[in-house]
């Protein structure tokens, strides 16, 4: 499957500047969720997220003022286009499956 965006990210998510700025950021924060502070909640967070994207504003993808510390359900409800794919993606491995497999009803005899 192709990806939606092809951009050489990849190779800046592995980065050393990137791995340095990161850890600034999560200890910055400590280690959780801004999302789930501003609502009241402590949520330990592993991610660290753009508030304006590569692709919108690359001059600010190494700025510690551009990131935050955010848990995986408040990334996911961020990139709400990359649920979609994988809701669509999990709808066709789904399809596949149900075509390959016969159904039997059963039989009116009984034993």
């Amino acid at each position: 499957m192709a990806r939606r965006y092809q951009t050489d990210n990849n190779s800046f998510y592995h980065s050393s500047e990137w791995q340095v700025v990161r850890a600034q950021v999560l200890a910055r924060d400590g280690f959780r969720c801004q999302v789930c502070k501003r609502a009241g909640r402590l949520t330990p967070a592993t991610t660290v997220h753009h508030l304006k994207s590569v692709r919108q504003a690359p001059g600010l993808k190494l700025d510690p003022a551009n990131l935050e510390t955010i848990c995986r359900a408040c990334h996911n409800a961020e990139h709400t286009e990359r649920a979609q794919a994988l809701k669509t993606k999990q709808s066709k491995i789904k399809a596949s499956k149900r075509r390959g497999v016969k159904v039997i009803k059963a039989s009116p005899e009984v034993w």
